[in-house]
């Protein structure tokens, strides 16, 4: 059995105000997750070592670190990433960006398991509806284009931004890839909305999905994470 984990970091900062990926790095190892996909990964400080900040995060867990920034300044980056206990085959990322918006994407990995490839997708959409309708319909075309290898596991995960409880967006998503049931994520310390998301396609069998909320996971950024424990479907 794998598990996935899907945690925006708030740029490493928590309800108390304090910057640390130590902390996250030492939580995520105790979860014992195979996959993780962050957003808002930031290592722009120049006060702090960009590699330094990815240890803190990868180090205690033994993972492999796979950036894919939206932002990058003179001194380290922002975006998304993803950390694998497995190995990596291969990596791309497919720019979301809409103009006048904060850049966005949408990063892919496919990873080498003991039981198939598996094909990640991590994502952190922008704050506009009609921004994130161009991004879902973005999304589709390439989630789209990677089922059409019948034989590859999909997962989509990552932060939505849909707060719309009615709201239609992930009508295409939702016919491609059953979208798992993992609760309200944001804010945090009361969480009213859903705005972190799992998609699986048919391979994965799923055995529990929800919240990871503790006393830690709760302090440490304003999101939740949201999981997914499943196992990888005989696909020969």
């Amino acid at each position: 059995m794998y598990r996935l984990i899907s945690y925006n970091l708030h740029s490493g900062v928590g309800r108390d105000g304090v910057q640390d990926y130590h902390r996250i790095g030492d939580m995520l190892a105790e979860q014992n997750a195979d996959f993780v996909l962050l957003q808002e990964m930031d290592t722009r400080a120049s006060d702090r070592n960009t590699q330094s900040d990815i240890d803190a995060l990868c180090k205690p867990g033994g993972y492999t670190f796979v950036p894919a920034a939206t932002q990058v300044k003179s001194h380290g980056w922002f975006g998304n990433a993803i950390l694998t206990r497995h190995n990596v085959l291969r990596k791309d990322v497919v720019s979301l960006s809409v103009e006048d918006r904060e850049p966005r994407n949408l990063q892919r990995v496919w990873v080498k398991t003991p039981d198939h490839t598996l094909l990640l997708h991590n994502t952190h959409l922008g704050l506009s509806r009609n921004e994130r309708r161009k991004q879902v319909k973005l999304i589709h075309s390439a989630i789209e284009d990677a089922a059409a290898d019948s034989d590859l596991p999909v997962m989509l995960a990552g932060d939505l931004n849909e707060w719309w409880y009615l709201s239609g967006l992930f009508r295409r998503l939702n016919g491609l890839m059953s979208q798992l049931d993992t609760g309200l994520s944001f804010p945090s310390q009361f969480p009213v909305f859903k705005l972190d998301r799992i998609w699986t396609t048919y391979h994965c069998n799923v055995f529990k999905s929800g919240l990871i909320k503790d006393k830690a996971s709760s302090h440490f950024s304003d999101h939740l994470p949201v999981f997914a424990d499943f196992a990888i479907e005989d696909v020969n």
